[in-house]
């Protein structure tokens, strides 16, 4: 893969998110995305609209991926223990320092909750850090690209990465054009975590269930500090993972 197919594919991503955002200049969508239900199945039709469109790019490229290795059981297996290691201790952490109660949701939310978020917040997530990781970490693989090379890498594919929510940010979520840069920079910069997260485990499931958990929470103490208890919560336990993952190697 040379450097302007990945180029093509990235900003190729970055124009599908801003134009299927624009589906919520309509009063239809709006209403249908009230109803949780419906808004799974219109999730589900533009995900599969990603899928075909990318698989329709990667085709030339597939033979040079292993994406048994990339998506095994194993890598789930772990993500999801690694994960649901974040979310305990972000519960406990938060309660230790506010002191807040536990509220557990009822039985009615969780399923919501579960569905939206296997169906629509997961895949989702999951496709973005195909495209804007994995790809651009292959990339600097095959290459053999040096640190700082890997950083502007990082840096260039973040920008890009952040300016694919625009059309949501404004469209779906009516964020102020005011507010809009500030919130684009904080993708950004979750985008630059998300990459190096990537680099360090090497595990597309863990960054893709980091990343969709940060946009659907489910949490059974909500508190004003949630994005900086969530942020160093997962990047403890990246290095912690990470740090085990080293030594087990170089005492093997």
């Amino acid at each position: 893969m040379r450097f302007k197919d990945l180029a093509r594919i990235i900003l190729t991503c970055c124009l599908y998110a801003n134009t299927i955002g624009l589906i919520f200049i309509t009063e239809w969508v709006q209403k249908v995305f009230i109803n949780w239900q419906q808004a799974i199945l219109l999730g589900l039709v533009i995900i599969v609209m990603e899928c075909l469109l990318f698989a329709r790019l990667l085709k030339p490229f597939s033979a040079t991926f292993s994406y048994g290795k990339l998506f095994a059981a194993r890598k789930l297996l772990s993500a999801i223990l690694m994960a649901f290691t974040v979310w305990i201790l972000l519960q406990l952490w938060t309660h230790h320092t506010f002191g807040t109660e536990i509220e557990f949701p009822d039985r009615s939310k969780v399923i919501k909750y579960g569905l939206v978020f296997l169906f629509n917040s997961f895949p989702n997530a999951l496709i973005e850090e195909f495209i804007f990781r994995f790809l651009p970490a292959r990339y600097a693989e095959n290459k053999g690209l040096s640190r700082q090379q890997l950083i502007g890498l990082g840096i260039i594919v973040s920008i890009i990465f952040s300016l694919s929510h625009v059309s949501v940010y404004l469209l779906r979520d009516h964020t102020e054009w005011s507010n809009l840069t500030a919130n684009l920079l904080s993708v950004f910069f979750y985008g630059m975590v998300y990459f190096f997260i990537y680099i360090l485990t090497g595990n597309i499931f863990f960054t893709a269930l980091i990343h969709a958990f940060g946009n659907n929470q489910l949490l059974l103490i909500n508190t004003p500090g949630f994005e900086a208890f969530y942020f160093y919560t997962f990047i403890f336990v990246t290095l912690v993972w990470y740090a085990g993952a080293t030594f087990s190697k170089h005492y093997r």
